[in-house]
């Protein structure tokens, strides 16, 4: 298709040869790395090329930008790399990030912190230099009473009298000047709160929609196609297109089969689930991973542990590996057998206790695996001064690989649900024993407050 046929929203103008060009044209051809940590690689897409743009335009011009869109559909990656490698050389940006715990002093602060003094009641970033400030989730902070947000009212007064007061006597007024705001955050809903009118009157918006299925496969399908290039054999790289397809169909259907109920409020799914499969069939290993075949079973097992585990019936566990059949005949032309030969599809890497180098493998002997994870116990036990005592069955073992898998992931954090004597401290523990890490325990009681977590933090 030329771009005479293409849609006017996938063209852009371009000055030089009087004529309308795809956005892809206007950025350089884009090369992935795949040793880069997977939360800073960035492929570029039609849409983010386009915010990107739209975002320069407007902060050159000197406006206000607030981006709103649901959670992964990239508001934070664009605008932070955009504020770090994009802007001119007298851009300072700062970053801050919301939360329902965020006062009106906190957000004063910090912004102050960034400012020198120009002269008398006037302050800013240093001479020469322009301030954009980046607040992400910028609708978290809590309301009040009467359904104010102190710290964006701070922001409020900011741009409708230009600065604030010290809250020092004398209380002098303070002009900020060269200062610009980015703002991000997702429609109100799930902590999220509807903003004033009064504040939102100052900003652009730009609309975050959700990625096409074209953007997202493009986006790992050039993640995975280069990890797959650089380290492993012809054949398992011929099915990485496959490979992310069916991750998008599933991902597809489960949003669509699987929404949230009352009952299963937690039912709810984004890009960043997708993210956490191919990063997770990412830590393949080169070496002992040589068949197509493997990687398939690699496949299953995450896109268990990213969907399946958050799934509290057996009717849909039912459903979701009956999906899981249907795409594996669909997209490889193999039956389920033919890639899971055991009975449980446990992966770890913990199989070599010491290991200097933990290879991320499928286990292949469940009795060793228990007398393994047994033997880590009795490890544990003996340097702890608090030794627990567990009856350790395959259930409670493929509990610790899950947690196990988590934790070792960059940006994994993992929320345990269950009743009481369930499990969820001690397994948490052993696992974390597993991975060579050390455990701090927040303990609530009557009074803890924000001074105790501060304490806790530092601590640890």
């Amino acid at each position: 298709m030329t771009h005479l046929m293409r849609p006017i929203a996938s063209c852009t103008a371009c000055m030089q040869a009087h004529s309308w060009v795809p956005w892809m044209d206007t950025i350089q051809q884009f090369k992935c790395d795949p040793d880069k940590p997977f939360a800073q690689i960035i492929v570029p897409t039609v849409d983010t090329v386009r915010y990107t743009f739209l975002v320069d335009v407007l902060l050159a011009a000197g406006k206000h930008v607030l981006c709103v869109g649901e959670t992964g559909t990239g508001k934070t990656l664009s605008l932070s790399a955009k504020l770090l490698d994009g802007m001119p050389a007298e851009v300072q940006p700062v970053f801050m990030t919301f939360s329902a715990r965020t006062s009106a002093n906190q957000t004063q602060d910090i912004i102050d912190s960034k400012m020198d003094k120009r002269r008398k009641g006037v302050y800013g970033p240093p001479a020469g230099k322009r301030c954009i400030i980046f607040v992400d989730d910028l609708n978290m902070p809590q309301r009040e009473r009467y359904f104010a947000q102190p710290p964006l009212e701070l922001l409020r007064q900011w741009f409708d009298h230009g600065g604030w007061y010290e809250r020092k006597p004398p209380c002098a007024f303070k002009n900020i000047v060269d200062t610009q705001f980015v703002g991000a955050m997702g429609p109100p809903g799930g902590g999220r709160n509807p903003v004033s009118a009064r504040l939102l009157r100052h900003f652009n918006f730009l609309s975050f929609a959700e990625l096409s299925d074209e953007s997202v496969e493009r986006i790992f399908s050039t993640i995975l196609g280069a990890f797959f290039r650089k380290y492993f054999v012809e054949s398992i790289a011929n099915v990485t297109q496959q490979l992310v397809s069916g991750t998008v169909e599933l991902y597809n259907s489960i949003r669509t089969e699987l929404l949230p109920t009352p009952s299963k409020s937690h039912y709810t799914f984004n890009l960043r689930d997708m993210s956490k499969v191919v990063q997770g069939i990412m830590r393949a290993d080169a070496k002992t991973t040589t068949a197509p075949e493997q990687v398939l079973a690699l496949w299953l097992h995450e896109t268990s542990r990213v969907f399946e585990d958050r799934l509290t019936c057996r009717e849909d566990h039912d459903w979701f590996r009956q999906h899981q059949v249907t795409l594996l005949q669909k997209h490889f032309g193999l039956a389920y057998n033919q890639v899971v030969s055991q009975e449980r599809l446990i992966y770890g890497d913990y199989l070599v206790p010491g290991a200097e180098v933990k290879v991320y493998s499928q286990v292949q002997d469940m009795p060793g695996l228990v007398k393994l994870v047994e033997s880590y116990l009795e490890d544990y036990n003996s340097t702890s001064t608090s030794p627990m005592k567990l009856v350790l069955f395959l259930d409670a073992i493929e509990h610790v690989s899950r947690i196990c898998r988590i934790i070792r992931q960059p940006l994994g954090n993992a929320l345990l649900l269950g009743v009481g004597g369930s499990g969820r401290q001690s397994l948490a523990r052993l696992a974390a024993f597993m991975c060579d890490y050390e455990v701090v325990q927040i303990e609530i009681a009557k009074g803890y407050g924000n001074n105790e977590w501060r304490e806790v933090s530092i601590s640890s």
